[in-house]
């Protein structure tokens, strides 16, 4: 019997390490390619991209994505782990109090509104750091969009998963 116990755990544990590769690699390759492809051709459109001032500004993309990205990720994530401890698959306590969906949009709320919050921090201390009307071109542009939206998956994902493990011992 304490073989078969034994077994049980090392499942629980294995399963606990696929959902985390596999979901990982769900969230971080889609929002790194989408968040770089399409800033980088709507930005192609015109001949250069500002933080805050024209038609399609740094900003337009940024912003949104530092509010959404972050609150579906956390709120993923945590509805995953509550379907994974509801069937057994974790080893994790059922308790209604961290699980239930007040938790998940308690936490997600909280993630997008820290993470806008510090990047529109950090987007008027550079438009107050440059000269007025700097150009940041196009391709870098982009690619600090897609890189922004890959360190939002890879950190809100652990982040997720560490508030969660915090919260049920």
């Amino acid at each position: 019997m304490p073989d078969y116990v034994e077994h049980n755990e090392e499942i629980k544990v294995s399963n606990w390490r696929k959902f985390v590769r596999k979901n990982l690699l769900l969230h971080l390759i889609p929002n790194t390619v989408l968040n770089t492809v399409i800033p980088y051709f709507a930005f192609k459109a015109q001949n250069s991209v500002h933080l805050f001032s024209g038609e399609q500004n740094l900003a337009r993309f940024l912003l949104p994505m530092s509010l959404l990205l972050p609150f579906m990720i956390t709120l993923d994530i945590l509805k995953k782990i509550k379907e994974l401890q509801h069937s057994g698959a974790i080893n994790f306590k059922v308790d209604d109090k961290i699980s239930g969906y007040p938790f998940i949009l308690k936490k997600a709320g909280l993630n997008g509104l820290y993470s806008i919050a510090i990047v529109f921090a950090l987007m008027l201390t550079l438009h107050f750091s440059f000269p007025p009307d700097h150009d940041f071109g196009i391709t870098p542009s982009a690619a600090c969009a897609g890189l922004l939206a890959g360190l939002y998956s890879i950190t809100f994902f652990y982040l997720a998963i560490r508030r969660f493990k915090i919260d049920a011992a």
